[in-house]
Order: structure tokens, then sequence, then C-alpha cells
């Protein structure tokens, strides 16, 4: 098969969720074309781990949070998609080195990451510097270092006065902006302004469907029976994107049975 309908043939169907025990990082998830009818020439042919990404960042609402939050996927979903994860992870790490994505730490709560495509959170700190009034100059500054051309999820003290030329008083307007967060003396996590807002819905999301699955006898369900239920309105992310999350997260197994995919709770 040659690359063009390889990659022709990853948009056809979105329906399948449980992919990874089938797939690997050779063989790709199938699903329909979430990406506004986007074609790459031979050239182009995104990885594996980059179509997955873009599927993922269509299943994020953007129109639920009014543009609070650029779309947010977190890493693990990938796995939901693709079963060789060494290959998911090396090709994630080119695509950081590349600067096409910026990863984040998820949160306290949890020990993973979330990602975000770099042009959407350049937008993103552009439009919360604006709002809470940073001045334009550190602004700039920051796009121009920080996210043009820094890859790592954190930095220190050294980089940002050294090497970007960031002063005290701005670093503290870096952190007033959320674009980073402590970590440890002289140490800051590179941060996505609003996170706060993703973690809830998302420990919201994430605990709304282990509740209905655990519910169902023997703590499990067909996909197509789940996806015909009711999904509470204050879920915001919405059931396809956290079936992703859970499975990609191993807290769900995947069973093929001759009536469908079987989503069945893990023990604990």
């Amino acid at each position: 098969m040659s690359k063009r309908s390889m990659v022709n043939d990853l948009y056809k169907s979105r329906k399948r969720i449980c992919t990874a025990s089938r797939s690997s990082a050779t063989d790709t998830p199938e699903f329909n074309d979430g990406v506004n009818g986007t074609s790459f020439s031979t050239a182009e042919i995104p990885s594996d781990t980059k179509v997955s990404l873009l599927h993922l960042k269509e299943l994020f609402p953007l129109d639920k949070f009014e543009g609070r939050l650029p779309a947010v996927i977190v890493k693990h979903q990938l796995y939901s998609l693709l079963k060789d994860r060494t290959a998911v992870d090396k090709q994630l790490d080119d695509l950081k080195q590349a600067n096409e994505i910026k990863l984040f730490k998820l949160g306290a709560e949890l020990d993973d990451y979330c990602i975000v495509f770099t042009e959407a959170y350049r937008d993103h700190v552009i439009s919360v510097m604006k709002e809470l009034s940073i001045s334009k100059n550190i602004c700039n500054k920051y796009v121009n270092t920080v996210i043009k051309k820094y890859t790592d999820v954190c930095i220190n003290k050294d980089t940002l006065m050294n090497e970007f030329s960031f002063t005290d008083s701005e670093i503290t307007q870096l952190v007033k902006a959320s674009v980073l967060t402590v970590r440890d003396v002289g140490n800051w996590w590179i941060a996505l302004p609003n996170a706060g807002v993703f973690m809830k819905c998302f420990l919201r999301g994430r605990k709304a469907i282990l509740t209905m699955i655990r519910k169902c006898k023997y703590r499990e369900i067909l996909q197509t029976e789940l996806e015909q239920r009711k999904w509470p309105k204050i879920c915001k992310l919405g059931l396809q994107y956290h079936m992703h999350e859970v499975i990609g997260a191993d807290l769900i197994k995947c069973i093929q049975t001759t009536s469908g995919q079987l989503l069945r709770l893990k023990d604990s």
C-alpha cells in the first residue's frame, strides 16, 4: 500500500475506539476526516502519532470553553489508538523537538502530560496576556524565545535570564500569566494558562464514564450501548474524548465480541 493511500485510509471510520489491541505503530487507527479535509503531499506524510493527535484534537469541544482553552490532548489517549507505546513516545519526542507540539505536566493529581499544538499554544498565550494586560514586550519576548525556541517541559532561572534576557520582574509577570508555574526553587514548569479549567472538566468526565461502567452488570458494557447513554452536560469534554482517555490510561479493557467492542472496567 502506498503512503498516500495509507493516509487516506486513516480517515474512513471514527467509531472504533479500541484499536490498540490490533494496531501498531505501522498499523494506523481508522477514523473519519477530523482535520477539515487536510491533505498531505507524499513528502509531508505525517507520522501515525501526528495523525492520531489531529484526530484527538478534533474531539476537543473548543466551543464549550469559549476561548479559554486551546484543544488539549492527554498523552495517554494516543495509546488507545496505537499499540506500540515506545514508537508513540519516540514520534512524540520528534514532534516536540521539531516544535510542532508542546507538552505540559497534567497536574498534581496525575503523573502524565497533556499536549497542545505549538501554534494553538502561541495564540492562546497571546490572548491570555492581552486579557491580563501583560506588557506586549514581555508577551512578544516569551513568544519569540520560550515558545519559538525552547522545547523542554520545564525551564530554569539561568536560561530565562541569561539566554532569553528576562528580568526578575518580567519572570514575575510570566508567573502571573500562568505560562510558568513553580516546580522548585529557580525552576518552573512551562505551563498552559487556564489549565485548572481543563483539569476540573477532565477529572469530572473521567469519574462520570467510570461510574457509568461500574454500575453495569459485571462492570462491563458494549461500546455501542455506552454511546447511546445520556452523557452529563456538566462533563464538557464528551464521551468519545473520555473513552480514549480511560482506555489509554489502562482503566478500561477492550474486548472484541460478536456483538461488538466490549468495555470492561479493570480491577483497581
